[in-house]
């Protein structure tokens, strides 16, 4: 007799919360910032079968995420919609196509304005090749390191959205437990449907693992400024000093991050900054104020920050340090 299981779970975090949202992929780590104002709201589910689990979220503005997938698991990822290509690890994907990451490799994303849904499947390589014997008669070709995407098949980029909306739709009027049974059923439907896409596109044109050497190379740089950004954000931008550090001409810069993220490095220094504020006034305890955590980070005048915040977050500093 089959033993009844619950695979299905939702969480919704309403305001943006960066904590909150670090574990919206089972096993994994994402830090996420965002990119844009007005009112965040995320609702995340997650189904977990014996052999494989997904993941899939829905965003109402642009965040960037950062982060690497689950120790020895293959991870197919996909936006199953977007208004208009995300950018991720330096190139632009489009809704509906695969992206397929080795074990232990990174993402950094970041769509465009308008409401986002992305999914992420994670799988043993050895049960994924042998689902995919199974289906098409041949294992499919998996980077051995980094990641790929290849050329989207309208028809399977369409069914494998139908599908991964259809399994988590069914998921969410199950009423509490399933059975081991209806529950091979479901994960056979949804594994089916990306087995059926990435082979589809095996005979299509490889996005190498690696890139093409300008992704990389854009990609590299934009790591770089980011990096020497969160590093200096209790200081004002300076857009001189950041093209010094990186060898890299102010121009190049502000094109770079305008591709990556739709606005340039001062936008993004301002925004890192009140994201870093949030989350210290969600973290912090009783004795914590509001001017000591603004100081700290370099708003010397506590009245613009206080009127930034709000217009970004949707309220009041002092409303999220009572949370």
């Amino acid at each position: 007799m089959d033993e009844p299981m619950a695979p299905y779970s939702r969480f919704v975090v309403d305001g943006f919360d960066a904590d909150a949202l670090l574990g919206v992929v089972r096993d994994t780590r994402f830090e996420q910032r965002l990119l844009a104002a007005g009112h965040f709201r995320a609702c995340l589910q997650r189904l977990v079968f014996p052999e494989f689990s997904l993941d899939s979220g829905t965003y109402t503005l642009p965040v960037f995420a950062s982060g690497s997938f689950g120790k020895g698991l293959i991870a197919l990822a996909m936006a199953v919609s977007c208004q208009q290509p995300m950018w991720a690890n330096g190139r632009w994907v489009p809704a509906g196509q695969v992206m397929v990451f080795a074990e232990d490799s990174e993402l950094n994303v970041c769509p465009r304005p308008g409401g986002w849904q992305w999914a992420v499947l994670l799988i043993p390589r050895e049960v994924l090749q042998r689902e995919a014997v199974a289906r098409v008669g041949r294992e499919l070709c998996l980077p051995s390191s980094g990641w790929c995407s290849r050329a989207a098949d309208p028809a399977h980029a369409r069914a494998l959205r139908y599908g991964v909306s259809k399994a988590l739709d069914a998921a969410a009027h199950w009423q509490g437990l399933i059975t081991q049974e209806q529950s091979a059923v479901q994960s056979a439907l949804l594994l089916g449907a990306f087995v059926d896409a990435v082979s589809a596109a095996d005979a299509g044109p490889e996005r190498c693992a690696d890139g093409s050497w300008i992704e990389r190379h854009r990609d590299a740089v934009v790591r770089r400024a980011e990096s020497h950004l969160k590093g200096h954000l209790d200081r004002p931008f300076d857009s001189a000093a950041l093209s010094l550090a990186l060898g890299v001409g102010e121009r190049q810069l502000e094109r770079l991050f305008r591709d990556a993220y739709g606005h340039g490095p001062c936008h993004w220094h301002q925004m890192a900054r009140l994201n870093r504020a949030r989350s210290a006034l969600l973290q912090a305890d009783a004795s914590g104020s509001v001017t000591e955590i603004a100081l700290r980070l370099g708003f010397g005048h506590l009245g613009r920050f206080s009127l930034l915040y709000r217009t970004v977050f949707g309220e009041c500093p002092r409303d999220t340090l009572r949370r």
